[in-house]
């Protein structure tokens, strides 16, 4: 057991409806995660809760839909009766009863598995933090949430697929709410003082209730949810505030999870309290200074997994002010000390040069990485051509080969659900990137051929190398096409100041994006004109438009044509991309097997699905 009493720094979003909680720069010495995912982050690889609704005024109605359209499904079904959703996928889409829960995955029995964690966790409340070694690799593996992430080797990343995990199926009511029903025989841990028994829908209710608490950092999470309420012990009826297309994100966001109220009864919150889930895991006391210990819980409902029968998180720490602690795990992994490591760029150049054995993952999640973004407001930047030329004289795809030793990808940088919703590599590279001849004449037209000096204003990072050689790389490829960059370094309080702040003092920005974890709460925030940030700072009622019009889209085939165009039109306008959108190399040694690792959402199922081969 061990805490660190170093608190979370929030950002909170003032956005309609309600507020919005992103975790910006946090302390990564206790732990909280700073934005994960380009794998030199000193973080687990999983993205603090952003809820999922976070539009800005006008609010987005049915009837700001275009009539033009054909209505959007789901529509009332016959005799009043709901439309029922297949619980695969987290749309709202008409379909016939089928059953939501996944097969159970098949692996072997048995065995340990040691993982480097990173941070000391602050206590044990999993409703009163956002930390992820608190959700995701300490005593929140213990709990169970209404719905989770698909993990597994059919599954292409990025993605945001929904599968049941407390829940049998789902459906969508006439009058718009979501009814869902529970799996049978799910029961609490066996461990005093809720000693086994069944779960009941009245669970869930108290557990949101809780997670809702003001003030507490989740509790923005279900912004778009009006209440909860137990139509029998079986089924919960989620009842909507507002419009919103990720809501049930926010249902399957790894905070979102369900605690006994006997035990916050007892203890007066979960800080110091026993630890007494439904999930896969059961977490064991231990002493400080040593692994966190989790063992395999016998009643699961899914009656397969775990197929470990432990799972130990040995933290491995930085050992100085500029280092990351990522060095320090690479040797433990070395040493055979720990099974399974994340190697960022450094790293996994060096053991690839190591002569070690070893088994990789490559992970993908969108709405993390760095992002590059234009102050339309600036006089140069004011001209489409100017920012459009910025972006010839770029070849996001050399970077991330050369740079990033291949971990990330260029994108718009806007989460979504699953790697198809995303541009072609061929289309953004050929109608937008790496064409300096272009970029030369697009610039020159405005200039007159004369050098046009450009600001690059960059975040500092305590990261590692590739943050320096990327900014070199841009200010590079700029000057070859005829600009004059002249870098500007500032530490991350200051670079959200003046790139995320209301007055915008920047021409061309690059600095790691907030982790944003639905589509919504990316292009909402960041990409709306009446957004909190809006990072270009334009007045775009067309973008503005396309935007509310999919935040309130449940038809996923509409809803990904209408993102994949707002894609284009961002990109077409050069307002912004992710040059590297994240992804991260899982490391671990031969003989595991099962290991897929989705971090979306703070998601952890996919520990249960470990298995040693040998």
């Amino acid at each position: 057991m061990r805490f660190s009493g170093k608190a979370n720094v929030l950002i909170t979003l003032f956005l309609f409806p309600a507020a919005a909680v992103l975790l910006i720069g946090c302390s990564s010495a206790a732990g909280a995660p700073v934005p994960t995912l380009i794998p030199v982050v000193e973080s687990p690889p999983a993205p603090s809760p952003i809820p999922t609704s976070t539009t800005p005024a006008p609010k987005p109605t049915a009837t700001q839909v275009p009539t033009a359209l054909p209505p959007p499904t789901p529509q009332v079904a016959p005799a009043s009766r709901p439309a029922v959703i297949a619980a695969a996928a987290p749309v709202a889409t008409p379909a016939a009863a089928t059953a939501a829960v996944s097969a159970g995955p098949m692996g072997k029995p048995g065995g340990s598995l040691r993982v480097a964690g990173f941070a000391d966790i602050p206590h044990r409340d999993v409703h009163q933090s956002v930390q992820e070694a608190l959700t995701s690799m300490g005593p929140g593996l213990a709990y169970s949430r209404l719905l989770r992430l698909r993990t597994g080797p059919e599954s292409g990343q990025p993605s945001l697929r929904l599968e049941c995990d407390l829940c049998e199926s789902w459906e969508l009511t006439g009058g718009m709410d979501y009814e869902f029903k529970l799996r049978p025989g799910v029961q609490w841990q066996n461990l005093p003082p809720v000693s086994g028994r069944p779960l009941v829908a009245d669970d869930l209710v108290y557990s949101y209730n809780r997670l809702r608490t003001p003030g507490w950092p989740n509790a923005q999470l279900f912004s778009a949810i009006e209440g909860f309420e137990a139509l029998d012990p079986a089924t919960l009826l989620v009842k909507m505030a507002s419009p919103e297309a990720d809501v049930l994100m926010a249902l399957a966001d790894g905070h979102s999870k369900v605690v006994a109220r006997e035990v916050v009864e007892q203890y007066g919150d979960l800080k110091e309290a026993p630890v007494v889930g439904t999930g896969p895991w059961l977490w064991q006391e231990g002493a400080e200074d040593t692994p966190m210990i989790l063992t395999r819980n016998p009643a699961y409902f899914e009656q397969s997994v775990p197929f470990l029968d432990q799972l130990e998180v040995h933290v491995i720490k930085r050992s100085g002010l500029e280092q990351s602690g990522h060095q320090e795990r690479l040797a433990a992994f070395l040493a055979g000390q720990v099974d399974v490591i994340l190697a960022p760029p450094p790293q996994w150049r060096e053991l690839q040069k190591s002569g070690a054995e070893f088994d990789s993952f490559l992970s993908r999640q969108s709405g993390t990485g760095v992002l590059l973004s234009m102050n339309v407001q600036s006089p140069a930047l004011s001209n489409r051509e100017v920012r459009r030329a910025v972006f010839k004289a770029m070849d996001p795809w050399d970077y991330v080969d050369t740079v990033w030793s291949g971990q990330g990808y260029a994108s718009v940088g806007v989460p979504v659900q699953t790697e198809d919703w995303l541009l072609d590599r061929a289309e953004m590279r050929n109608r937008h990137f790496a064409d300096p001849s272009e970029a030369r004449r697009l610039l020159a037209s405005w200039s007159g051929g004369k050098p046009v000096d450009i600001e690059l204003t960059v975040r500092t990072e305590n990261f590692g190398e590739v943050y320096s050689q990327l900014e070199e790389r841009i200010a590079e490829d700029l000057k070859a096409v005829g600009f004059n960059p002249i870098i500007r370094r500032l530490n991350p309080a200051r670079f959200n100041e003046i790139v995320w702040g209301e007055n915008k003092d920047y021409q061309l920005a690059v600095g790691v994006m907030p982790p944003t974890s639905t589509i919504n709460s990316f292009l909402l925030a960041l990409l709306h004109s009446q957004g909190r940030w809006n990072i270009s700072a334009h007045q775009d009622s067309k973008l503005d438009s396309m935007i509310e019009r999919q935040a309130v889209e449940l038809d996923p085939v509409r809803r990904r044509d209408q993102l994949m165009d707002i894609q284009r039109y961002v990109l077409d306008q050069a307002y912004l991309f992710s040059p590297v959108t994240g992804s991260s190399r899982w490391v671990f040694t031969p003989g595991v097997a099962g290991f897929h690792p989705n971090t979306a959402l703070s998601e952890y199922i996919y520990w249960s699905r470990v298995w040693w081969e040998k």
